[in-house]
């Protein structure tokens, strides 16, 4: 795990001095911080609407929901980051039990994402409030949780999470060197992935 943090670490740093922005003084910076909570918090919930719609067209344990199951990794590794989560504080594998579900693993998953907005001052009609970093690091291990219950139910053990997760890594520096944006995006080279 601590090769993957390191990994998404260096690709954080490379993607926003993309956008000018120093990583590691944005997530240090007191008010950027919650920022970039909320930015990998939507872009991790975006990540599990395309796995849910993966499951929904194909089934589990598609190819493709595998590596949807990666790309949330790379948010939640982010949101790691900025919580202070440790690779050795977080779990890489849950034990399945017979009423474990799909569904039963997105809705916990969707009530840590709620978790983490929580945590941030977002109701801005709401008196009082402010940044909780102790819910916001539970929410995340929370996450963590949910994450490994969906590698469970993919049939995913560590070792195939952290070979499509450098495969997935090295694409997504490619994307970058390419200047990447949602009008040039493709999955085609998702789909190259072996999973």
């Amino acid at each position: 795990m601590e090769e993957i943090f390191k990994l998404q670490r260096q690709l954080n740093v490379f993607t926003l001095r993309n956008i000018g922005l120093d990583y590691e003084q944005t997530i240090g910076h007191p008010e950027e911080k919650l920022v970039w909570i909320e930015n990998y918090r939507k872009a991790l919930s975006a990540e599990l609407a395309e796995l849910i719609r993966e499951v929904e067209e194909h089934g589990i344990g598609t190819q493709n929901g595998k590596v949807e199951i990666v790309d949330m990794l790379h948010f939640l590794v982010s949101l790691s980051h900025i919580v202070a989560l440790e690779p050795h504080q977080v779990p890489i594998s849950a034990a399945l039990t017979n009423g474990d579900t799909f569904c039963g693993c997105v809705m916990r998953t969707f009530l840590a994402l709620d978790d983490v907005q929580s945590s941030l001052k977002w109701k801005w009609w709401a008196k009082g409030g402010g940044f909780k970093p102790d819910k916001a690091k539970d929410a995340v291990l929370k996450l963590w949780e949910s994450f490994a219950e969906s590698c469970a139910l993919f049939g995913l053990d560590f070792f195939t999470v952290k070979r499509i997760y450098i495969a997935k890594n090295q694409v997504n520096f490619q994307r970058q060197n390419q200047h990447y944006n949602e009008d040039t995006k493709t999955e085609e080279d998702n789909q190259a992935l072996e999973a």
